[in-house]
């Protein structure tokens, strides 16, 4: 049986379907973001287990990662940041100390991200101790829209800079996304409840310097079954670290992402 999905040209004489349907399970994560075991084995016409396998290759590869629900989602393959190593150190310096500030009190796990158009680049983590909790995303890459550092950085845009980036957006879609925004600049901080993977949710607030450029921003990343329970505390400690931190970051000044 030959599996569905894109060709070029005639199929090649000594056709490897074991290769055909890892590069197909690529073709699904590339373009619908995450997959499932048994949704991808239904798709392709193929045993779960035979998927199974195929995945655990691509996640040995680096082209897919397994989220904390065991869904798969991109890997660094497919969605790590184009920024050179190393760029980015000095705002990692300065705010390192208050991440893992952060993440001692609240339990959860701290991101930094900085913003790329409408891309969120993950700079660095520091791990929650809880039990059950997220992982690192250094690396990652993931629509600004879809995550809680990515709308409060967002928030920061006027309406036609925020046009610009999302020219091809439906009006309504793009009105309530400006209404998400406008909240979060009002009440300085930004909720993302299982926006991009449903078992992931995040507070997250605005790195600045004293010449009001954004500069990142740090989220604390929490297990939606649990978001509701400790979002509160966590946003207050998060933004407590966030007023002091911002008043140390007067000599950073913005990645330049273009060149980086």
């Amino acid at each position: 049986m030959t599996v569905p999905g894109p060709t070029h040209g005639s199929q090649p004489r000594e056709y490897l379907k074991s290769v055909d349907i890892a590069l197909l399970l690529i073709h699904i994560l590339r373009d619908d973001g995450s997959l499932s075991v048994s949704k991808a084995a239904t798709t392709l016409g193929v045993s779960p287990s035979t998927v199974h396998r195929s995945m655990a290759m691509l996640v040995y590869r680096g082209f897919a990662t397994q989220s904390e629900s065991r869904t798969y989602l991109r890997g660094p393959a497919l969605t790590s940041s184009t920024l050179r190593p190393g760029v980015g150190q000095e705002l990692i310096s300065a705010v390192g100390p208050y991440m893992a500030a952060i993440s001692a009190e609240t339990k959860e796990t701290c991101h930094l991200l900085v913003l790329s158009k409408n891309q969120c680049h993950f700079l660095h983590t520091v791990e929650g101790t809880q039990p059950v909790r997220i992982g690192i995303r250094r690396g990652q890459v993931m629509p600004a829209e879809k995550n809680s550092g990515g709308l409060i950085m967002l928030a920061e845009y006027s309406a036609s800079e925020l046009r610009a980036l999302y020219p091809t957006m439906p009006d309504l879609d793009f009105d309530e996304l400006r209404r998400i925004l406008n909240r979060s600049r009002q009440r300085r901080f930004a909720i993302n409840n299982g926006l991009y993977e449903h078992d992931v949710s995040a507070v997250a607030a605005c790195l600045h310097n004293d010449l009001g450029d954004v500069l990142g921003a740090l989220s604390v990343a929490i297990p939606t079954e649990r978001f509701r329970q400790v979002q509160r505390p966590c946003t207050e400690v998060l933004l407590r670290h966030i007023r002091d931190l911002n008043r140390r970051l007067t000599t950073v000044r913005p990645l330049d992402i273009r060149k980086a």
